[in-house]
């Protein structure tokens, strides 16, 4: 049986993904965007493989770690996979090394949840460390310590502790 759809979600699907959004702001979400398509394909005269093309985009607001400011991240998601009966079919598998990174292997059972499959997916297309784009991070304080420092007209006056202030103390005790 093949299959094609598409269609929204919202994000109150995805729980663990709805960990990653940065609070408060005016930043929203979007909902998730999805394509899906199944198909049957024979491989090397074997028995038929049934294969599942997933698309997905989100824009999705997050904290950036340089400046600690809210921005919005687009996630886009364009996946193939093999779907197979059991977990030991799956490891059985032999992807052929030139194909490698195009398809992933999917185990579908009665219990398969796509829902669980389409978070999973948007888990693993988050940045590693979420940054604006070059050019657009504006840190608040970095940029009145640059307009101060431009325009001379405070002096900037860093304290730093003295190591020895406590030996100081001591000695007048």
């Amino acid at each position: 049986m093949t299959y094609v759809g598409q269609g929204a979600l919202e994000l109150s699907h995805f729980p663990r993904l709805l960990q990653e959004i940065t609070a408060g702001g005016n930043l929203k979400p979007s909902e998730v965007h999805w394509e899906m398509s199944t198909w049957f394909e024979e491989r090397l005269g074997g028995i038929p493989l049934q294969y599942m093309h997933l698309r997905l985009a989100l824009d999705l607001p997050l904290t950036c770690q340089a400046c600690l400011q809210p921005y919005m991240e687009s996630l886009d998601s364009d996946r193939d996979y093999i779907l197979f009966e059991t977990e030991e079919e799956a490891e059985a598998w032999d992807f052929d090394e030139e194909n490698q990174d195009s398809e992933d292997a999917l185990v579908s059972s009665d219990t398969f949840n796509l829902l669980e499959t389409i978070e999973e997916e948007l888990l693993l297309s988050l940045p590693l460390a979420a940054r604006h784009p070059i050019g657009e991070c504006r840190p608040t304080d970095l940029q009145k310590v640059a307009k101060t420092l431009q325009s001379g007209s405070e002096e900037i006056i860093i304290k730093k502790p003295n190591p020895f202030a406590v030996l100081e103390k001591l000695k007048k005790q």
